[in-house]
């Protein structure tokens, strides 16, 4: 597939330093375990999250019982941690232990079993089974009917989701499908607000207004630096029409800093192009074009 055509480089620099690493302390309970698994994992230390959350399941196990509420969170942020390290069979595994004790303590109608169920439906998107992805949101979208309003944006992000994958599943292109109905799970902002603040300024003073920054799953570039995309939305001041477009900030790791980033690259992608490349090959495909996008950064 052809490489991404991107516009409009910002050079800038910046340092991002994270805490990490796996606690030993066995004076540690499952939920500061686990919690520790989830806040690794969100700054993409994906190894140390997998190491943290199999000593909280552990634990869990060991204290509380393989059929235990605890348990069942443990295993959640395991199924999170597999599919952010490309393991889909297990990341699958532990969504579905998860479910099934969540099913016996609380019930199939429960809030917790439809949060287990997006993710799973997020996994099977991520894997292009689109089928199986829009049959499990259902299950998940029958869940929160039942708790929330019509009008919360739950249903509606969920809705969203079921349209992208029939969609996908009736072979429309990318380009057939509007608005941001891409599947996507919660994904944390982790770019820091003076970068962004330093690029839409900079791209102000070139007549391009960039507005609704939304994250995207980052993207780790092998062991050199992660990507960080945002979908936006790109319009001139001259004009009321705006064009989807994805916002790609992109990090190296500091050598002398470990868990420390430095800010190097923006450059701009169109939407269409960013769900091209995760419709034919997902993060994988995504990554390689990332490393063409920015060439030199990551060789």
């Amino acid at each position: 597939m052809k490489a991404f055509n991107s516009t409009i480089i910002v050079m800038m620099m910046m340092m991002m330093t994270f805490i990490a690493g796996c606690s030993k302390d066995s004076n540690k309970t499952v939920e500061e375990l686990n919690n520790e698994a989830v806040k690794l994992l969100q700054i993409n230390h994906i190894d140390q999250a997998l190491e943290t959350v199999t000593a909280a399941l552990n634990k869990a196990e060991t204290e509380y019982g393989a059929e235990h509420q605890k348990t069942a969170a443990c295993l959640e942020t395991m199924g999170l941690v597999y599919q952010a390290k490309g393991e889909p069979q297990k990341s699958e595994s532990a969504y579905k232990r998860a479910l099934s004790v969540v099913y016996k303590n609380n019930g199939k109608d429960s809030i917790e079993s439809a949060k287990i169920l997006n993710n799973l439906a997020g996994l099977f998107y991520s894997q292009k089974q689109y089928t199986s992805a829009a049959n499990i949101y259902k299950q998940s979208l029958s869940i929160v009917e039942k708790k929330f309003s019509s009008d919360d944006p739950r249903l509606e992000t969920l809705r969203k989701n079921i349209k992208t994958c029939e969609g996908l599943q009736n072979g429309k292109s990318p380009a057939q499908m509007t608005g941001k109905s891409d599947s996507q799970n919660n994904v944390q902002d982790l770019v820091p607000d003076q970068i962004k603040q330093s690029m839409l300024t900079q791209l102000a003073k070139q007549n391009i207004i960039i507005t609704d920054l939304q994250p995207r799953p980052p993207v780790r570039i092998d062991n050199k630096g992660i990507v960080f995309p945002y979908h936006a939305l790109k319009k001139s001041k001259d004009s009321d029409s705006a064009q989807e477009v994805v916002v790609l900030f992109a990090s190296i790791s500091n050598p002398e800093k470990p868990g420390a980033f430095i800010f190097q690259n923006c450059r701009l992608i169109s939407y269409r192009s960013y769900l091209s490349a995760m419709k034919e090959g997902g993060v994988a495909q995504l990554r390689k074009e990332l490393k063409e996008v920015f060439q030199g950064l990551y060789s």
